[in-house]
């Protein structure tokens, strides 16, 4: 919880097996600078609270949130590309010497992972839906 500042963040939508893979190429292709939380974990519970304002429906849509933004849905498709760019750039300038990041990346539930219909349900909150946020960090991020 702590890197936030350090490096975006990728919120997905663990219950869904397509957002999952989603988020698995865009930690992949970010070359591991961007961390990613699923909705439903832990973390990502925590890190939604810190977030977003109370009685906010956040999990329609995925989200990049940076140090001072987040981008949900359509809106982040082009921040998301631009950190993946930057980081395929960054490789070259600066590799990694220990590339031990690693995906931590689940589908929670299997029932649900597996249902075409909320499937399609997710597609299409993400080209309908698109929203910007301030993001202010005004709780402690270790807890």
């Amino acid at each position: 919880m702590d890197s936030i500042r350090n490096k975006p963040v990728l919120i997905y939508d663990d219950k869904c097996s397509s957002c999952t893979i989603f988020a698995k190429y865009a930690f992949k292709y970010s070359k591991g600078r961007i961390d990613c939380i699923g909705h439903y974990s832990e973390d990502g519970q925590k890190f939604r609270k810190l977030i977003f304002p109370p009685n906010y429906n956040e999990t329609e849509m995925f989200w990049i949130v940076t140090s001072n933004r987040a981008y949900g849905g359509r809106s982040g498709l082009l921040p998301l590309l631009g950190l993946i760019v930057r980081a395929s750039v960054m490789s070259f300038i600066k590799p990694e010497i220990s590339p031990n990041r690693t995906f931590r990346g689940y589908c929670a539930d299997s029932a649900m992972c597996s249902n075409k219909q909320y499937k399609v349900k997710r597609l299409f909150n993400l080209l309908r839906n698109g929203k910007k946020l301030n993001v202010r960090f005004v709780k402690s991020l270790k807890g």
